[in-house]
C-alpha cells in the first residue's frame, strides 16, 4: 500500500500507456481488464480505477455523456449516479481539459470520477476511482490525474503495460493483442505493413537446450535463410529476412511478401524480445530499427 507525502508517492509509480492514453499508477496496481479503449486497474482490495476513452465526432456534451453513463447502469446504482463537485487540486491537475465530476454509491462499492474532453485532440475520457484503502488517499487519484495524457506532440504512440514498453508510429493501428504468462504478442497495421511485438519468458527455460538461433527457427512462419547478426546501439540481435524473387508481383498477392524478424536476449531481465515486420513492399529498415531500439522490457 502506498503511503506518505505526494513526493514520496511519486518515486514508487509505474507508467501505463495504451492506445493513445498514458498515466502513472502505484507500483502494486495491476491491469485487471483491458480492451481496445478500456482499462481497469486493481489494487490489493479489488478494482481501483477504470478508464474508457474514444475520439469525438461533432460537438461534445458532458451532460449527455453523463446521461448515457446513467442509462447503461441497472438496479439501484442508476439512481445514485450524480454530478460531483471536483476538488480544487483536481481542477488544477485537469486545467488542459474540459471536465465534469460525478459520483456513485452501490451496496458494496462506491466511486467518483471525471468525464474529460480534450479540445486539442478531440478525445473524450471517463476516469473513475473506486473507493478502496489506496484511493481514499487524496494524493493517489490526484497523482494519476496529474500524469494523464491523451496525445503527444510527435507522431509516436507509447505502449507500456505489464513488463514491456514500446514506441510505435502513430499511424500504425492496434489490431490485436495477447498477454499469456510466457508469451506476449502485440500487433499493429498501417496500409500494407504489419508490425508484431513479441516477448517470451523465462529465457532460461526457452534457451536451456538451444541457442537464440534455434529458438528463432521454431517461430519462423516464412521461408528464410540463416539469420545475420545486427548490432543496434548496445543490443546484439539476430535477423531473418525474406523477399519475393519477382519484386513487382508481390503487390498483387493477397499476403505480404517481404518479411523481417529480429530477436534478442535480455539475460538481466530473463526475457527474449522480438519484432516482426511484414509488407507488400520492401521493408522500411529505418522504421524497423527505431521500433527495435525503443522496445524494451521494464
Amino acid at each position: 500500500m502506498c503511503r506518505g507525502s505526494f513526493e514520496e508517492l511519486a518515486d514508487n509509480w509505474k507508467e501505463i500507456a495504451w492506445n493513445g492514453v498514458g498515466f502513472r499508477v502505484p507500483e502494486e496496481w495491476e491491469i485487471g481488464q483491458m480492451g481496445i479503449r478500456h482499462l481497469t486497474l486493481e489494487d490489493n482490495w479489488g478494482p481501483a480505477m477504470e478508464i474508457k476513452w474514444a475520439p469525438v465526432k461533432g460537438k461534445f456534451s458532458h451532460r449527455s455523456h453523463l446521461k448515457r453513463l446513467i442509462a447503461v447502469q441497472t438496479g439501484g446504482l442508476k439512481k445514485t449516479i450524480q454530478e460531483w463537485s471536483v476538488p480544487a487540486r483536481w481542477e488544477k491537475a485537469l486545467s488542459g481539459f474540459q471536465f465534469r465530476g460525478f459520483s456513485w454509491q452501490g451496496e458494496t462499492q462506491s466511486g467518483r470520477g471525471v468525464i474529460l474532453y480534450c479540445p486539442v485532440c478531440r478525445k473524450a475520457a471517463l476516469i473513475q476511482f473506486f473507493l478502496t484503502e489506496s484511493t481514499r488517499q487524496e494524493a493517489i487519484p490526484l497523482r494519476v490525474l496529474q500524469t494523464f495524457q491523451d496525445h503527444r506532440s510527435d507522431d509516436q504512440t507509447v505502449w507500456s503495460v505489464f513488463d514491456i514498453r514500446a514506441v510505435i508510429p502513430a499511424n500504425f493501428k492496434h489490431v490485436r493483442h495477447s498477454f499469456k504468462p510466457g508469451n506476449y504478442e502485440l500487433a499493429f497495421e498501417h496500409r500494407r505493413q504489419k508490425v508484431i511485438l513479441y516477448r517470451w519468458a523465462p529465457a532460461t527455460a526457452l534457451l536451456a537446450d538451444r541457442d537464440l538461433m534455434g529458438f528463432g527457427r521454431t517461430i519462423i512462419d516464412f521461408r528464410a535463410a540463416d539469420p545475420v547478426e545486427v548490432m543496434l546501439e548496445d543490443r546484439q540481435m539476430l535477423e531473418w529476412k525474406a523477399s519475393p524473387r519477382i519484386k513487382w508481383v508481390s503487390r498483387f498477392l493477397p499476403r505480404p511478401s517481404y518479411h523481417g524478424l529480429r530477436l534478442w536476449h535480455l539475460p538481466e531481465k530473463n526475457r527474449v524480445l522480438g519484432v516482426k515486420m511484414q509488407s507488400k513492399r520492401a521493408l522500411d529498415i529505418r522504421s524497423l530499427d527505431r521500433i527495435c531500439v525503443d522496445y524494451e522490457s521494464i
